[in-house]
């Protein structure tokens, strides 16, 4: 082989190897089309090539091999395997009825044959604060209180203050109106309010997209409660500085939709008693949320959901859970003629785009009552 010949096959075999070396560049760092199917390689770049026809692939079960012209080997990369998951949509209204412990709301007189009385008149307990038990018995119910004070001169109570739990020593005070001991405090052992369902997928429910709060704004720990059919009666309209509340009625006499298991953060969950039959909807991702056009499903008047049109102004990368996924602005002129925009009691509700159900509404900006978060629906689960 003389000189030149040599210097145009070094020349040649160069030329290959940077095309080679380009190709396997953006072949594993591009979102790839294969036969009509999207793989993507890289969730952080959004930029996409159409592969050359010579470019073949061989799949196993979870990586796909790309080979030029079918023969040389060029990269791999992994693909979501996963089906496409249907789940049941929400959007309708539900009344929540949890269990919290005994929270003290405040302290009540007693009448006796002596006058008015507090038994724990000398005891500084602020609202919020909870009875946690009586002589050792741990308290769940307020029905449990009469059995275990009756016909007693003296109890020892344990209660728990924002700042660490007291033991004390109480002289019941006897009723004359109902003849019965009393401790002059008020009590309650639920926490009763208005949301709104996200989805059920069979006998699982997920809701509210944010924890559920106690007097003292602290959350609460599911330690058993209930949810119910509700129906929204009437709103008071967000206004700036101030956010509106839809207002609701329920019965707890009724009977339940499902048992609440857990609450964290993200939501409140449970178990149903009977499978929904809601519209189904194709369950998406955070993949799946970007800026621009969706719809929130959610109930102002009565127990069924409307569609009303929201812009995503802003989806915020995250890796793991964590709260304020999505900042979201009402456009639909139903919904700010009635309620402003976002009001509390729409928590819940569920947000689509493209046909997928991507996250739950959350807050509201006090600020700016058409604008709002939510939550991926990545991150509701318990």
């Amino acid at each position: 082989m003389n000189v030149n010949l040599k210097k145009k096959f070094c020349i040649f075999t160069l030329i290959v190897l940077i095309v080679l070396s380009a190709i396997t560049v953006f072949a594993v760092n591009q979102t790839n089309y294969i036969n009509g199917e999207t793989i993507s390689v890289d969730s952080n770049n959004i930029s996409r090539i159409q592969l050359n026809s010579a470019i073949q692939s061989e799949e196993t079960a979870e990586v796909v091999n790309f080979k030029l012209f079918g023969i040389i080997p060029i990269g791999k990369v992994q693909i979501d395997t996963q089906p496409e998951k249907y789940v049941n949509l929400g959007g309708y209204p539900i009344g929540i009825a949890i269990k919290t412990g005994l929270y003290i709301t405040s302290k009540v007189s007693v009448v006796t044959k002596d006058g008015a009385v507090c038994p724990v008149d000398g005891i500084e307990i602020q609202s919020g604060d909870v009875l946690l038990s009586i002589d050792g018995v741990k308290l769940d119910s307020v029905n449990q209180i009469n059995a275990l004070i009756q016909d007693k001169e003296q109890v020892s109570i344990s209660i728990k203050h924002k700042n660490g739990t007291m033991d004390y020593t109480v002289t019941p005070a006897l009723d004359i109106l109902s003849g019965k001991n009393k401790l002059g405090l008020l009590l309650q052992d639920q926490i009763e309010g208005i949301g709104t369902m996200t989805y059920t997928d069979g006998d699982k429910f997920y809701a509210l997209g944010h924890a559920i709060k106690d007097i003292n704004g602290d959350d609460v720990s599911a330690s058993g409660g209930n949810i119910f059919n509700a129906n929204i009666v009437g709103y008071v309209k967000g206004q700036k500085g101030k956010a509106g509340e839809l207002s609701g009625s329920f019965s707890t006499l009724s009977n339940s939709l499902g048992s609440i298991t857990a609450n964290n953060i993200y939501g409140m969950y449970g178990n149903l008693n009977k499978n929904s039959e809601s519209e189904k909807i194709l369950l998406g991702s955070k993949a799946d949320a970007q800026p621009g056009t969706a719809y929130i499903y959610t109930t102002i008047d009565g127990i069924a959901p409307q569609k009303y049109e929201i812009q995503i102004i802003k989806t915020n990368s995250q890796s793991s859970p964590a709260e304020k996924s999505m900042v979201l602005r009402v456009t639909d002129q139903r919904l700010l003629d009635t309620t402003g925009g976002i009001v509390q009691g729409m928590s819940g509700s569920p947000i689509i785009q493209n046909g997928k159900l991507i996250g739950a509404v959350t807050h509201v900006f006090v600020s700016d009552p058409t604008k709002g978060y939510g939550v991926y629906v990545d991150w509701m689960q318990p």
